[in-house]
């Protein structure tokens, strides 16, 4: 089925998407850091959805759960359609 130019965005099944994301409580999948699920938009620490592949190249996954992470509204704009960073690595022990 042809993905309207709203998909990943907008709609009841977007809303419900972004919702059940924003329930998990999820750290930013860009800078690993907390989101403070309080916050609205247009706060640049406020939760907002990320594509993990694009809309623009990559419609067909717009509103595929599995390619939907939560992200802070800042990192998710900084990021724009590039690849993310890739982690600097992880520590060798709790700190």
């Amino acid at each position: 089925m042809p993905q309207s130019a709203s998909a990943g965005r907008a709609g009841h099944r977007w809303r419900t998407l972004s919702a059940n994301l924003k329930a998990q409580h999820q750290p930013c999948w860009l800078c690993g850091q907390p989101i403070n699920y309080h916050l609205t938009w247009p706060n640049p620490d406020s939760f907002t959805v990320d594509h993990v592949a694009p809309r623009h190249t990559h419609r067909h996954l717009a509103e595929d759960p599995a390619n939907l992470r939560a992200a802070h509204l800042r990192c998710n704009v900084s990021r724009g359609t590039r690849d993310p960073k890739p982690p600097i690595g992880t520590t060798s022990r709790n700190w």
